[in-house]
Formats: C-alpha cells, sequence, structure tokens
C-alpha cells in the first residue's frame, strides 16, 4: 500500500538528485509547474527522478513567489521494471515540421533507448548548426516530458544532428556489436522472418538500431552506403508508412516479435 501512495505523488526530473538529505533549487519552469499547474503545497511530498534509474521521496518547500527548494527524505526506490530487456535505438531522418516531436514522445513511451537524428540526403528540413542546437534543446525536454509521463527508469540518450555517415561511424564506435536494421520497400527478408530467425538463434544483438528514411525515402546511395558498413536491409510491410508513423509502428512491432517488454510483475507466470 505504501508502494502505491508513493507511485501516485508528482514526479519531477532533477539529474542533479543523488543523495538523502540532499536539498535542491527547483528551476524556474518546475516552480512554476508545481505551484501554478499543480498547485501543490507547502512541505507536500513528492517524487525527484534523476534519469539515471534513481527515484526519491522529496519535501516541497516555498521560500517566496519565485522561489522554492525539495530536500529529498526517502529513497532511493526500487522503480517497477519499465525498460525493455534488450536497448532499441532510433535513427530517424529528419522530418518536416514538429514530426520529429512525435517520433521521440511515443518512441520513448514505447522503450527506446537512444536516437540518431540524421540529416538524410532527401530530408525535406536542412538544419544549420544555430537551428540544430535549438532543435537539440527543444527534443531533450520532449524526452524529459515522455519519459516523466510513461514512468521511465533511464532517460533516452539523444545524439546531435549528423549526416548518415557520421551518424553510422558513431555508432561503430560506441556500440560494435550494434545490428543495424535498415528498412527499405526492396529488401527480401521482412522483419517477421528476421526476428523468428533470431530468436530461434538465441543471441540477440544488443543493441538493436531501427534505421527510418525521410519522407522521400533513403537515396540508392545511402542504402549501398549503410549496406556495405554492415546494416540489413529488411522489409516491414507491404504498406508504405510515412516516415513519423514508421519507427514508433516498427519499434512496437520488433518489441512483441522478440519478446521485450518486461515482464509484469502482476502477471502469473505460464508453466510450460
Amino acid at each position: 500500500m505504501k508502494q502505491n501512495n508513493h507511485k501516485r505523488l508528482a514526479r519531477f526530473y532533477l539529474p542533479q538528485a543523488a543523495a538523502l538529505g540532499q536539498t535542491l533549487e527547483l528551476p524556474e519552469d518546475l516552480m512554476h509547474y508545481a505551484s501554478r499547474v499543480l498547485r501543490l503545497k507547502d512541505k507536500e511530498p513528492l517524487r525527484l527522478w534523476n534519469g539515471l534509474g534513481q527515484e526519491w521521496t522529496a519535501t516541497l518547500e516555498y521560500l517566496s513567489k519565485k522561489l522554492a527548494q525539495v530536500t529529498i527524505t526517502d529513497g532511493p526506490h526500487a522503480q517497477a521494471a519499465s525498460e525493455l530487456t534488450g536497448p532499441i535505438h532510433v535513427l530517424q531522418a529528419l522530418p518536416e515540421g514538429d514530426k520529429m516531436d512525435w517520433v521521440l514522445e511515443k518512441c520513448t513511451e514505447l522503450g527506446a533507448n537512444a536516437f540518431y537524428p540524421v540529416q538524410a540526403t532527401r530530408s525535406v528540413v536542412k538544419l544549420n548548426e544555430e537551428r540544430a542546437n535549438k532543435r537539440q534543446l527543444h527534443w531533450e525536454r520532449v524526452l524529459v516530458a515522455a519519459s516523466l509521463q510513461s514512468e521511465r527508469q533511464h532517460l533516452p540518450s539523444l545524439h546531435p544532428v549528423l549526416g548518415l555517415q557520421d551518424t553510422l561511424c558513431h555508432i561503430q564506435h560506441s556500440h560494435p556489436t550494434a545490428r543495424l536494421l535498415w528498412f527499405t520497400p526492396e529488401a527480401e527478408q521482412s522483419a517477421q522472418s528476421w526476428a523468428a530467425k533470431t530468436l530461434e538463434q538465441g543471441a540477440l544483438p544488443s543493441p538493436l538500431v531501427i534505421c527510418v528514411g525521410p519522407e522521400g525515402g533513403w537515396t540508392p546511395e545511402e542504402t549501398e552506403y549503410a549496406i556495405s558498413q554492415g546494416a540489413l536491409p529488411l522489409r516491414f510491410s507491404r504498406r508504405i508508412l510515412r516516415t513519423e508513423t514508421f519507427g514508433v509502428a516498427c519499434l512496437a512491432q520488433l518489441t512483441a516479435l522478440l519478446g521485450l517488454d518486461p515482464l509484469d510483475p502482476f502477471e502469473p507466470e505460464q508453466s510450460h
């Protein structure tokens, strides 16, 4: 019962939260959220999450109309398993408008562990360094909000916008065992058959990287380069999905096909 009460408390992201007894000042945006949106009262308890798998109980204290602090009074608490049992990353060619927000939000809710925004040849959006930096800050806020809403244990990582070659090079150096899944309608092998064969072999590559093209699709040159770097061409569906739909649908399907969702502690184990 105590654990259920704890879950109902408001949850705030403070990456500095690290120790019992620690006192932290709330940033202006969180101060506004606590006082004006949630209307939390002075001395009211709340949850602090640092994005690294640790969560604490803290007490809110208003020092003035524009200043508040929180003091950690209990924890860290054990969190219910919410992360995928095998990491899936999403390499997303930049879509137009605010579609990237949708991709980040929904894939975070579904359990994606990392994102790689890519300036593809056919990307409608072309970001210079200044615009890319502004988008990066905005996208980080989207990830935090989605992680809080979906009770994620770990905040997904967001890599800077790069070209395809630089992104693939970075992945190869950071994750030598990664399996790049290059989705193209022309691929002979389906995602379903690949998943079935992978389960039969009993060794799941880690991480899996879903590569999602832009509105106009990957160019033949991009596909040729990716395959030369070890990417596996796969066909997801006979239907052609929009770029902002594809990553979400593919992530959900692979999670189900490979059984990557954590076990529900309230679900009785099935006998075999």
